[in-house]
């Protein structure tokens, strides 16, 4: 016998899994479609193209708002947690005011800036799984997620740099 996962091991890990996290999966993917799709389309049009001011708003507004998210999925954890303590809430509150403090920053910076929340977002939601706060499957959609936004920032600050 080999030490490797078959694909029928891999098949009735998931079958074991929680129900939800198929549908947390899929609609978690789904939430960084805007990301991948805005910053691709704000790299390759034009410094000139009359969408690109929208294009901008568009992505700094919805990183605003997938933050508030996180840190209200985090305020929920929180909430039902045996072992969390008052901070946890407070703390939850954090990645919507980073957000719209985003807001205040001109491009590329507010993408900088928005590309380090996240990053940091994304590990403290993978310790909270490591730590048996948040469900498995939770934890690693959030390292998997984390990468493609990061990258969606690094190249929504790359775009906007050029024509800086």
């Amino acid at each position: 016998m080999s030490d490797t996962a078959t694909e029928d091991d891999v098949e009735a890990a998931r079958a074991a899994e929680h129900p939800m996290a198929r549908t947390g999966r899929r609609l978690g993917w789904l939430g960084v479609v805007p990301f991948v799709v805005l910053a691709a389309w704000l790299y390759a049009i034009a410094l000139d193209h009359p969408w690109r001011p929208g294009t901008i708003v568009l992505l700094v507004m919805y990183g605003a708002l997938f933050l508030s998210f996180l840190g209200g999925a985090r305020w929920g954890l929180a909430s039902v947690a045996r072992t969390a303590k008052p901070a946890e809430l407070a703390l939850s509150v954090l990645p919507m005011l980073a957000g719209w403090a985003s807001f205040a920053l001109d491009p590329p910076y507010t993408f900088a800036a928005l590309a380090v929340v996240f990053a940091a977002v994304g590990a403290w939601d993978a310790m909270a799984s490591h730590a048996a706060i948040a469900p498995s499957w939770y934890g690693r959609l959030r390292v998997r997620q984390t990468g493609v936004i990061v990258a969606a920032m690094v190249l929504a600050f790359a775009a906007t740099a050029q024509g800086s």
